[in-house]
């Protein structure tokens, strides 16, 4: 069953459920300048998810994205001249999707009024052949929220490691979107990346067009501001090992996932193809890959 619990730093609130896939669950943060009640950032995780329900992608809150991002194509991963066959996603046939961590029960090691630490350890199998462990702590402040993301490599033998977290924003749809990065990924119809764009893309922004946007870029120079319609601006930074950035809006504008990630969608397939810049991250046993993000409110 998923339980919730809560964080709290002044007025601001994080609800958080380890049960859930080591999920925050909402967020309501102060402005910087101190005053005024605290607004929502992000779309709160639903009510009443059972945890079967959680490899259907209930959307809200904030997850994090262990062993890897996004999608490997056709479920087949390919690394060190060997081919692994990986359990595909429903929603993403063939390929999969995001790992498996965000839908297993993770644990919560330590936790005081505003801070938690969450970790899960895989022991290897069809989602992923490697064994491995990974740990979120979440720290709450008045205006912010910092996340810290740890992927450790448990294995005897090398692995390819992705990390990367994927918030639901509270969206409108004349809300402006303010990035920098600056190498454009083709996206293909089922969400795989193509070879990057020769030209690269000016920083962004502005409102997004109508209709759905997904865009994969790399090179992220570690700021993302939300400049929303009711005034507030929320800014998320990101440490340099989330060098790679998703956006994705749906068709209805429900939610904005501004989502800071260390790889391109099927990076590891396309690093092991000789394409560069792809995030790859090769981790040797007791390796670890690992970086913050902050959210905050000004």
């Amino acid at each position: 069953m998923i339980t919730n619990q809560l964080l709290t730093a002044g007025a601001a609130r994080l609800g958080f459920s380890a049960s859930a896939g080591g999920r925050v669950t909402s967020l309501e943060l102060c402005s910087s300048k101190g005053s005024g009640l605290p607004r929502r950032v992000l779309r709160p995780f639903p009510a009443g998810v059972e945890p079967a329900q959680l490899l259907r992608w209930p959307k809200g809150g904030i997850y994090p994205l262990v062993p890897y991002s996004n999608r490997v194509r056709d479920g087949v991963l390919l690394f060190q001249g060997k081919r692994y066959e990986l359990a595909a996603h429903p929603d993403a046939l063939p390929h999969t999707l995001h790992g498996h961590a965000h839908r297993m029960p993770w644990e919560t090691i330590s936790l005081t009024p505003s801070q938690v630490t969450m970790r899960y350890s895989h022991k290897g199998g069809a989602d992923w052949p490697w064994a491995f462990s990974a740990t979120l702590k979440v720290e709450l402040e008045p205006s912010r929220a910092i996340f810290c993301l740890n992927l450790r490599n448990e294995a005897q033998t090398p692995m390819p490691g992705g990390i990367g977290l994927h918030p639901y924003f509270e969206h409108q749809v004349d809300d402006n979107i303010e990035f920098d990065a600056p190498i454009d990924w083709a996206v293909t119809t089922d969400y795989l990346a193509a070879l990057p764009d020769a030209h690269s893309a000016g920083p962004t922004a502005d409102s997004l067009p109508p209709g759905e946007v997904t865009l994969y870029r790399s090179g992220w120079r570690g700021l993302c501001v939300i400049h929303r319609s009711n005034g507030d601006r929320i800014e998320m930074r990101g440490d340099p090992a989330f060098s790679h950035f998703v956006l994705h809006r749906p068709a209805d504008a429900a939610h904005l996932c501004a989502e800071p990630v260390s790889h391109v969608a099927d990076g590891f397939n396309l690093f092991a193809r000789g394409c560069a810049d792809t995030g790859t991250v090769i981790l040797e046993p007791g390796d670890e890959l690992k970086g913050s993000v902050v959210i905050s409110m000004s």
